[in-house]
């Protein structure tokens, strides 16, 4: 596992995108990163960043103490933003991250809001779940992959409990310390879930026992409330079914008196209608004077046509005398007007025969026009004759549509003189029908007479005899409806006194004597009167309670296993812990004492255990706090010691017995002693050093960096520094610098672009 890539946006100074890459150029698997720049430029930062991505919380370890003061604040020149990531890179392929990723991107992001969010490959999770997996890989806010500025003076400061943790999570049980942490909070949960059950279990007991009385007396009631109910259930079931026959019966009659008053109604509706037909018959006895009337209009009919025969006659004699006229000669002066007429019918029958020419198209069109040429030319001689003429006769025959009109009009009268013959005759044939309707007419009217009397005879027999069935009929109504009212009055008292409707009750098919039964009702309502009307939700609110008495019971004792569960995970953790705490604190304690004297060039350090007393409280099974007791002066006796982790550190010619008395340099390189040996046992994937070694004079620098040399065959280190000679181990160098907007900038120098006679400090002075 590697860290490949670190990226920052919005982090405190790091207004701006920037990434650092961790992947050496020259192929080392382990590189060295040196982080270099001035003070304020935002360098430590880039550490708080790693620390903030993998799980921190505590604002104050990020130099802060709101959450919104790890977002860029602006400037000047810049504005502030709205919100802050940052994303962590590793190389996976090993999967100590217990992942099927080769690469795992693991995202925080955080919002000016307060919101935040995690990703792992940018899937949103838990930060539970980012803590698991990185502390699965021996990578943790607690661990010592990520060690700031005080830490290492803090570390020989630190209780001698604190101490021997620092040496757990170099064990690399982190995982198994936060189940035991996780199962120690679910501990004290489930203790205050058994207090809090056990204040409710005797909170519920008393009222549960004064329950129970009165359910006991509910029950009595109760059972005479249901014994009524059962017998009102039957009665009225009984009652319903009686009622349902009878109204069967009841419709059935009325529907057969129904049929039979609908048969009688046909009867007299059929007198009725031969009634009226007789009438009719009586009444066409007037008829004889409509015939009378009809005869007269014929007759005027008759004379009307015999007129309209002789007018047509006398224009037909006129007619032919018109056409005679018409026919005979005359004589027409030869004047201007004739000679005008002349001319102009010649001019027109020349005018057609030139548009006769102008659409020859054969021989027979072309006669044609020969023709029409001929007679213009014989009306111009015979035009020319008349010119010298004083008048010429002509026949009158020329005229002879006037004389076609006249012989229409002829035929045209003709035909309507026929016509009227034709109708007279037929008026004639209808004047003698009259004659025999009259006849008939009025023998009819004596028969009518007689049988429309007999008729109103049957019509009174038959109306009497439907009155007596629409009688009958009513009083079937009536008892129909009496028993629809009964039904209604049983349907509202199942309702008040069941709450159901009556028609879902079911009839066993039994008789009952229905006055028993009506007193014993009686006798059960008296009853449950004088047991008082005991709310039957007690008898309901009994039970609940039990139950919720019984289910407190039940959780109290699944609490109790609960607990014993909790505490066998945690004898269990303590156990995998204390045996990997004892194989890690023999190879630190080795390691401490080694690099000690390398750092120092001699003297003597090393760790040794010592009990310390912690302070227990525990809460047995029932609920109660024990495990505290108190002596004379009134202060608690512990009843428990713990194992801590006392340091021993003597540098070449002294002899110390506290570590108080060592001087800063002195702490610094103790510390770092014990970093070392920490790192040495499991190391880290990764490791992030902010100026650790920034008390070291040049000669411990030197020998800081041989020991990052040979530590970063396992471990890849991210070094934060002022220190030349810590530059001079680096692979990769990043410098950090700050611009007037107050964003920070980040620059990068690798091997490759150095040339082989210049150092690396050197080129950082240039």
């Amino acid at each position: 596992m590697h860290l490949k890539k670190l990226e920052i946006t919005g982090f405190k100074s790091f207004a701006n995108k920037t990434s650092l890459d961790f992947l050496a150029s020259n192929g080392k698997t382990n590189p060295i990163t040196v982080v270099v720049g001035p003070n304020g430029s935002g360098k430590s930062n880039i550490s708080d960043a790693m620390r903030w991505v993998i799980g921190e919380q505590s604002l104050k370890s990020l130099r802060g103490k709101r959450a919104e003061d790890i977002i860029f604040a602006g400037s000047n020149k810049k504005a502030r933003l709205s919100t802050a990531s940052v994303v962590m890179t590793f190389d996976n392929t090993d999967k100590k991250i217990p992942l099927e990723y080769d690469e795992v991107v693991i995202t925080r992001k955080i919002h000016r809001s307060g919101e935040g969010e995690y990703q792992i490959n940018g899937s949103r999770v838990r930060l539970m779940d980012v803590v698991d997996n990185l502390a699965a890989a021996g990578v943790g806010k607690e661990s010592h992959c990520i060690v700031n500025q005080g830490m290492t003076d803090a570390t020989l400061a630190a209780t001698p409990l604190d101490r021997r943790t620092m040496i757990e999570s170099a064990a690399g049980v982190r995982q198994y310390q936060i189940k035991k942490d996780r199962s120690f909070r679910k501990l004290d949960k489930t203790h205050d879930n058994l207090l809090r059950t056990a204040e409710l279990i005797a909170e519920i007991e008393p009222h549960l026992k004064m329950l129970k009385r009165q359910a006991k007396k509910a029950q009595q009631g109760k059972e005479v409330y249901e014994k009524l109910k059962s017998k009102q259930q039957t009665y009225f079931a009984y009652l319903w079914h009686v009622y349902q026959e009878e109204r069967e019966e009841a419709l059935a009659l009325k529907n057969e008196i129904g049929i039979e008053m609908k048969n009688e109604q046909r009867e007299v509706d059929k007198l009725n209608d031969a009634i009226l037909a007789e009438s009719k018959k009586v009444e066409n006895a007037n008829v004889v004077s409509d015939f009378e009337v009809e005869k007269r209009e014929k007759y005027a009919t008759l004379s009307e046509f015999d007129r309209t025969i002789a007018v047509a006659s006398g224009t037909i004699e006129i007619t032919q005398e018109r056409i005679v006229q018409e026919k005979a000669v005359k004589s027409i002066p030869v004047d201007l007007a004739y000679v005008r007429d002349r001319v102009t019918a010649i001019r027109k029958a020349q005018d057609d025969m030139i548009e006769q020419l102008n659409t020859v198209d054969d021989l027979a069109q072309l006669d044609s026009v020969r023709t029409c040429a001929q007679e213009i030319g014989t009306d111009i001689a015979t035009l020319y004759d008349d010119a010298g003429k004083k008048e010429v006769k002509v026949s009158g025959g020329h005229n002879t549509e006037l004389i076609a009109q006249y012989e229409q009009t002829i035929k045209d009268l003709e035909k309507k003189i026929v016509q009227k013959r034709e109708d007279h005759s037929v008026l004639k044939t209808e004047i003698a029908q009259i004659d025999e309707k009259i006849s008939y007419a009025l023998r009819q009217d004596h028969q009518a007479r007689q049988k429309f009397f007999e008729l109103e005879k049957q019509l009174r027999t038959q109306q009497e005899k439907l009155t007596a069935i629409r009688d009958r009929f009513n009083d079937a109504k009536i008892r129909v409806a009496k028993v629809e009212v009964r039904e209604d009055d049983m349907e509202r008292e199942t309702k008040d006194e069941l709450n159901i409707a009556v028609a879902s009750l079911e009839y066993d098919g039994e008789e009952i004597d229905r006055d028993i039964v009506a007193t014993e009702i009686a006798r059960l309502k008296n009853k449950y009167a004088q047991i008082g009307g005991i709310d039957p939700m007690v008898v309901d609110e009994y039970q609940e309670t039990q139950e919720r008495f019984d289910f407190l019971l039940g959780e109290s004792k699944d609490l109790e296993k609960a607990i014993i569960s909790l505490k066998d995970v945690i004898k269990e953790m303590e156990k995998i812990i204390d045996r990997e705490f004892a194989k890690a604190y023999v190879h630190i304690n080795k390691e401490f004492t080694k690099y000690f004297r390398v750092i120092f060039g001699g003297g003597t350090a090393h760790l040794s255990k010592i009990k310390v007393p912690v302070k227990i409280k525990e809460v047995d099974f029932e609920g109660n706090a024990e495990g505290l007791e108190d002596n004379d002066e009134g202060e608690e006796k512990p009843q428990k010691t713990e194992t801590g982790i006392e340091i021993s550190a003597h540098p070449p010619g002294k002899k110390v017995k506290q570590l108080s008395l060592l001087s800063g340099g002195e702490r610094s390189l103790t510390s770092i002693a014990l970093l070392f040996a920490i790192i040495s046992y499991n190391p880290p994937p990764f490791a992030v050093l902010d100026e650790v070694e920034a008390a070291l004079d040049e000669a411990n620098s030197r020998r800081f960096g041989r020991i990052l040399q040979e530590l970063s065959k396992d471990t890849q280190f991210v070094i934060i520094t002022h220190n030349r000679e810590t530059m001079r181990q680096a692979d990769i160098l990043y410098g950090v610098t700050m611009n007037d907007d107050g964003a920070s900038r980040l620059l990068s120098v690798r091997l490759d672009q150095i040339g082989l006679e210049k150092d690396i400090a050197d080129v950082v002075g240039e």
